[in-house]
């Protein structure tokens, strides 16, 4: 028995060696503990998912600009994250930037909202390597948009999503993902030459969306639509078919007076408030949007108060994105200090039961 037990004893060893560096590859590939989704999600605060106002943070701001934008009232903060730089490589993801966003959320005990970029508005593309010469394209914004509807993009982005997943979905701090925009800024001959039309636009939205959900049981997706190419009556069909999968939809702007947003893409707030969560954001432009129509004051701009107030009841958003715009221009107009004391005056809005 002895020396059995001898000769045994130095294979047992070699497997644990094994095992234990393969577990060490695996978080060296993400930059994140692994979740599991059978397990019942901790309480730090509260369950997921906790709506309210959140604020959009950049690429570039540093952690002192993410401290900065914890004001009271504030629930959690969406980062930005190219995919490009979340995938350097095929199924080679790096989510060390993701990992230490969450630590600084948790620690703070605000929320994150992982926000995957695959459109730029700048020559740097958004795509990773393997996908720029084949499935990246320039757009008329000066940047690049993926093929989102061809199918293996969508087979990437879905692997993306199911990593992060993964990663993250069982993290108490973790709110979700974000996908961009649905306008493309793509031209006519651009979106012919290769092989878009808005049906399968449409399906592919569907197609992500769904493996979203399905792959962050216990967090939100949200879904940000504006305008979608030669059918803008699709949007309701996506809308109706993930609204099942618990997926959040809003856009990128609260304008009130632009005509683009208020005859094409806000009436779908109105349509789906008592269907889907809503949210909507305050990006740089909404800090001087010019009056056209009557509203609660007589100042030359809307009024963050007035945005807010407007995003609520006509809109009838859950979660609302702050840009941190932190200077004034033209300089009557307003910046992250007159969103203070909006965002603090009024924490709780809209809120659902779940």
């Amino acid at each position: 028995m002895t020396g059995s037990s001898t000769r045994t004893l130095p294979l047992i060893v070699a497997i644990l060696l094994a095992l234990s560096a393969a577990q060490v590859a695996s978080g060296a590939n993400s930059g994140a503990a692994s979740c599991d989704n059978s397990l019942a999600q901790e309480s730090q605060h509260q369950l997921k998912p906790l709506p309210g106002h959140y604020v959009s943070m950049n690429r570039f701001d540093t952690e002192s600009d993410l401290a900065k934008a914890l004001q009271p009232g504030v629930t959690g903060v969406q980062i930005r994250y190219r995919w490009r730089d979340l995938e350097p490589e095929p199924d080679t993801y790096d989510f060390v930037k993701i990992a230490a966003d969450l630590d600084f959320a948790s620690s703070n005990k605000v929320q994150l909202v992982v926000f995957i970029e695959d459109k730029s508005f700048n020559e740097e593309p958004p795509t990773p390597p393997y996908l720029q010469e084949k499935f990246t394209l320039a757009n008329r914004a000066g940047g690049y948009t993926a093929m989102r509807w061809a199918p293996y993009v969508i087979e990437r982005m879905n692997k993306l999503v199911a990593e992060i997943g993964r990663n993250f979905d069982c993290q108490p701090s973790f709110e979700g993902v974000a996908f961009q925009e649905s306008a493309l800024s793509l031209e006519d001959n651009v979106l012919d030459a290769n092989g878009y039309t808005a049906e399968k636009y449409r399906d592919a939205l569907i197609n992500v969306l769904q493996s979203a959900a399905a792959s962050l049981p216990q967090s939100q997706v949200f879904w940000y639509m504006n305008f979608l190419p030669r059918n803008q009556r699709y949007i309701a069909d996506i809308a109706n078919v993930v609204a099942e999968s618990g997926v959040a939809m809003g856009g990128p702007d609260i304008l009130p007076d632009n005509r683009a947003l208020t005859k094409n893409t806000y009436p779908f707030y109105t349509q789906f408030s008592d269907k889907m969560t809503l949210f909507n954001s305050i990006q740089y432009n909404s800090f001087a949007h010019p009056k056209l129509t009557t509203s609660l004051s007589d100042n030359k701009y809307w009024t963050l108060e007035e945005l807010f107030v407007y995003a609520r009841d006509e809109l009838h958003v859950n979660y609302i994105f702050w840009n941190r715009k932190t200077w004034r221009r033209p300089k009557d107009s307003f910046d992250w200090t007159d969103a203070l004391p909006v965002i603090r005056e009024n924490p709780v809005f809209n809120q659902k039961k779940h």
